[in-house]
């Protein structure tokens, strides 16, 4: 076993363009989204909690609900916006089959995915999403119910993370 001094990349660059007081990294947001749910939402019903653009990082997804019944479970997704077609683009990419029947107290999501590819985290939603550029696009992350719900209730959600210049 050796001693190393290892640097990730954002280090490496400071490094190279002389940042000594780390001023030009990115900072931190929070976006949030609440919405009310109905007492029969079925399977497959959407709810889009938070829209950011294609170079957004995310760091950390919160999730709190109230007890919605029933056998209510959700994933934790991608979609395109309803500008660009609305479309499924992963599911399931944070987390998958959250159980939302009970009220959940805040509650981390991201990479909750029994496979979560940690190489990931750090990335930009479009390489997240699998794509080799950035499209200039929008994503919404949303619930998709994968069991349906037996009350009305409140979903809320928190999304933190960074713009990237990519």
């Amino acid at each position: 076993m050796a001693v190393v001094n290892l640097k990730t990349t954002a280090i490496t660059a400071q490094d190279a363009a002389d940042d000594k007081l780390a001023t030009s990294g990115p900072y931190e947001c929070a976006l949030v989204g609440t919405l009310e749910t109905n007492a029969d939402d079925t399977a497959g019903s959407v709810y889009r909690m938070v829209r950011v653009p294609a170079n957004f990082v995310p760091t950390e997804i919160l999730l709190a609900t109230d007890a919605l019944g029933g056998s209510a479970a959700a994933d934790v997704g991608v979609y395109k916006i309803e500008e660009n077609g609305g479309a499924v683009v992963d599911a399931d990419e944070f987390a998958s089959a959250v159980v939302v029947s009970s009220a959940v107290a805040w509650t981390k999501v991201m990479e909750e995915v029994a496979a979560a590819d940690i190489a990931k985290i750090g990335k930009t939603m479009w390489e997240r999403v699998g794509l080799t550029a950035n499209p200039g696009i929008a994503y919404d992350i949303a619930l998709t119910l994968t069991a349906a719900t037996g009350a009305s209730g409140t979903v809320s959600m928190i999304v933190r993370g960074y713009y990237a210049a990519k």
